[in-house]
């Protein structure tokens, strides 16, 4: 998988603990894809973060250091989530009688959807909650 430099990744918190946690099912690919995209322009949104650093994940100083060492690269921003909350909030409680999406996962949704906001690919696990935005948008799913 061959990505350019220019492109911008939007992280989801499964990645996260996939890499960090060895006993993760997808734990391999997240060390192949920890690689691919450690040059990129990497957005991980504030819900991923809140989601991401709980306390299990916090109670290992590994993976605390290994998480630092990550995001404190220059290649990495924090998305502002504001203007995707509301909305988020609502479509999360009107859809979850349908099909349910965590508000989490709703806000990356949002995210992917503003034209405004550069977004090349997805790094997820979860491809299921994103596949129809990122078909949309033309957002590679990594």
């Amino acid at each position: 998988m061959a990505l350019s430099l220019a492109k911008t990744v939007v992280v989801d918190s499964g990645f996260w603990f996939a890499l960090f946690e060895r006993t993760d099912q997808n734990h391999r690919q997240a060390l192949t894809k920890a690689q691919i995209i450690s040059s990129l322009r990497l957005v991980l949104p504030w819900p991923c973060l809140y989601e991401t650093l709980n306390t299990r994940f916090l109670s290992n100083r590994m993976t605390v250091r290994g998480f630092e060492r990550f995001v404190k690269r220059q290649n990495v921003v924090f998305a502002d989530d504001s203007k995707y909350r509301e909305g988020a909030y609502n479509q999360a409680l009107r859809g979850a009688e349908r099909r349910p999406i965590a508000l989490v996962d709703m806000v990356i949704r949002f995210i992917l959807e503003d034209v405004n906001t550069r977004t090349n690919c997805l790094l997820t696990f979860n491809p299921r909650d994103f596949v129809d935005v990122c078909r949309a948008r033309q957002i590679e799913l990594l």
